[in-house]
């Protein structure tokens, strides 16, 4: 045989073997042993870590859990006075400020 029909056989061997991996690859990932195709994995999510839109939504997220978890009619169980150094603790008994 000459060389350039090895070189040919080669070359459909490693596609077969790519197409056979691939078809290995798939069914681990029916069975849910692994993410490689029809599942969205690590890279995408990075991806999506740069996307204006995504990083745009997340900070409306952010902020309103922040907004839900504030409650305006109660005060703060501490304050803290960075002029004169004084930390002053609310006591959960009577409510008021030590």
């Amino acid at each position: 045989m000459s060389s350039t029909m090895i070189k040919i056989l080669i070359g459909v061997g490693v596609i077969v073997l790519l197409f056979l991996l691939d078809r290995l690859l798939l069914w681990a990932e029916s069975r849910g042993w692994i993410y490689y195709r029809s599942r969205k994995g690590l890279g995408a999510g990075v991806l999506q870590e740069f996307d204006p839109a995504t990083q745009a939504m997340k900070r409306a997220m952010e902020q309103e859990r922040s907004r839900k978890d504030v409650r305006p009619s109660e005060d703060p169980p501490f304050r803290v006075d960075l002029d004169q150094g004084i930390v002053r603790i609310k006591r959960p008994d009577d409510g008021k400020e030590k």
